[in-house]
C-alpha cells in the first residue's frame, strides 16, 4: 500500500491556498468531484497544478503479496481521513459563504442608515433656509 496517501490530498497547495472541492462542467465528466487548487481554470492566475478526481483517490485498492488487489483496514482508514478532510472544507466554504453574505447585510444597513441621516439633514437644510427666507 502506498504509505503516503494522505500527502496526496494536502492542506495546503503549491499557491500557498486551501485546496478546493469543485465539480466539473464539462461533457466529458459532468458532476464529477475533484478537489484542486483554487487557482485552477481562473483567469489571471496561476494554478499549481493540484488537481485530483475525488473518485479515483476514494477507489484505489492495495495490492497484496500475491499481486492481487484487496481492501484493507489502512485503505479504510484513509478513505475516512479523506472524507473528513472534504467534509472541513466544504464547512469552510460554508462557512466563508455566510461571512460574505452577513457582511453584505452589514454594508446594505450602513448604505441605508447613511442615506436615511442625509436625506434628513437635506430636509432639516432647507427647512432652515426655507425659515430664513
Amino acid at each position: 500500500m502506498n504509505k503516503n496517501r494522505d500527502a496526496r490530498l494536502p492542506e495546503w497547495c503549491a499557491c500557498r491556498s486551501r485546496p478546493v472541492l469543485r465539480w466539473s462542467a464539462t461533457e466529458s465528466n459532468p458532476g464529477r468531484a475533484f478537489v484542486g487548487c483554487p487557482n485552477y481554470n481562473t483567469a489571471r492566475k496561476r494554478w499549481c497544478g493540484l488537481f485530483l478526481w475525488v473518485d479515483k483517490i476514494l477507489e484505489e485498492d492495495t495490492v497484496t503479496c500475491d499481486g492481487r488487489t484487496s481492501p484493507s483496514k489502512d485503505n479504510e482508514e484513509w478513505k475516512m481521513k479523506i472524507v473528513w478532510k472534504l467534509g472541513r472544507l466544504e464547512s469552510e466554504v460554508r462557512v466563508l459563504k455566510m461571512g460574505g453574505i452577513f457582511l453584505f447585510t452589514c454594508m446594505l444597513l450602513l448604505l441605508v442608515t447613511v442615506v436615511v441621516l442625509v436625506l434628513r439633514l437635506d430636509r432639516q437644510q432647507s427647512q432652515l433656509y426655507l425659515a430664513k427666507n
